[in-house]
This record gives structure tokens, C-alpha cells and sequence, in this order.
């Protein structure tokens, strides 16, 4: 590997784990900045023979990352019986808990505003818990996903570069 090839792995690596770091983080670009990186590597460092193939698979693997996130939590908070009003404001104190109090106070967040509309609307604990349990389960799940998403990603980067 020649000096400017080796920079340009050394960044795009540091793009990399900054998007892995980034998982952790609601509302962080986490899987476009891994996708983006391998992106600029390939442009810049060129596709090589497996270039195009691994890079289609992180894409594959960024789709799927984007759609569970979007997608897992809603659906589990749904068949917990959580309304739409309180899955918008769940996500609405998780992102003010995010501001507050980081990525713990966004699951927090998330968790007490679902339940205070369930409660709210229905005055029935039960009902409050079970869709407040079924969105903590589903953006738990969602998140599980997208962690071992974005390290198949970087795996796939690393073997694309590994393969020369």
C-alpha cells in the first residue's frame, strides 16, 4: 500500500469508527457515515476486484440497518398498543433526553413520555406499561440490529481492503 493509500484508509477508518461510536447516539448518521466511508474509499483508493461486491453488501446491510431502525421500534410499540400519539411523544422526550442527558436519557425519555399519553388517554396502568414495554422492547431490538449492522459493515470494509 503506497503513503497516499495508507491515508486514505487511516481516515476512512476514523469515519468508520466515528459512524460505529455514532450507533450509540440517537438521530446520528451513524450507518451513512460508515456507508459514506466505504463510498469515499472506493473513490478514492479505487474498487479493486471485490471493491464493488463488498461495498454492495454494506450497502444491502445499510438499507436494512435503516429500515429496522425506523421501522422495528414502531411496529413492537404498536403491538404493545402504543397510539401514534404516544410514540411521537415518547420519541419527542427521547430526543430532549438525548440533549439532556445523553443517549440514556433518550431511552428514558422515550419510555416516560409513551407512558405518560398511554396512561393519559386510557387511565389504565396496565395498558400504559404494556405499549411502554412494547416500544422500550422494539427500539431495543431495532438498536441490537443496527449495532451488528454497522460492525458487518466495517467487517465488509475491512476485508475489501485486506483483499487488496
Amino acid at each position: 500500500m503506497n503513503e497516499p493509500d495508507a491515508w486514505i484508509t487511516l481516515a476512512v477508518g476514523a469515519v468508520m469508527a466515528l459512524g460505529l461510536a455514532g450507533a450509540f447516539i440517537p438521530a446520528f448518521p451513524d450507518l451513512l457515515l460508515i456507508w459514506g466511508g466505504g463510498l469515499a474509499y472506493g473513490l478514492l483508493a479505487g474498487w479493486g476486484a471485490w471493491g464493488p461486491w463488498l461495498f454492495a453488501l454494506m450497502s444491502l446491510f445499510a438499507v436494512v440497518g435503516l429500515i429496522a431502525e425506523a421501522w422495528v421500534g414502531g411496529i413492537a410499540a404498536r403491538l404493545g398498543g402504543a397510539s401514534l400519539a404516544g410514540i411521537a411523544v415518547g420519541l419527542t422526550l427521547g430526543l430532549l433526553g438525548l440533549i439532556l442527558l445523553g443517549p440514556i436519557g433518550a431511552f428514558l425519555g422515550l419510555l416516560a413520555g409513551t407512558f405518560l399519553v398511554e396512561y393519559l388517554r386510557r387511565h389504565d396502568v396496565s395498558h400504559a406499561s404494556r405499549a411502554t414495554a412494547g416500544i422500550g422492547i422494539g427500539y431495543g431490538l431495532a438498536f441490537v440490529v443496527k449495532i451488528g449492522l454497522s460492525l458487518a459493515m466495517v467487517a465488509a470494509w475491512v476485508a475489501w481492503v485486506l483483499s487488496g
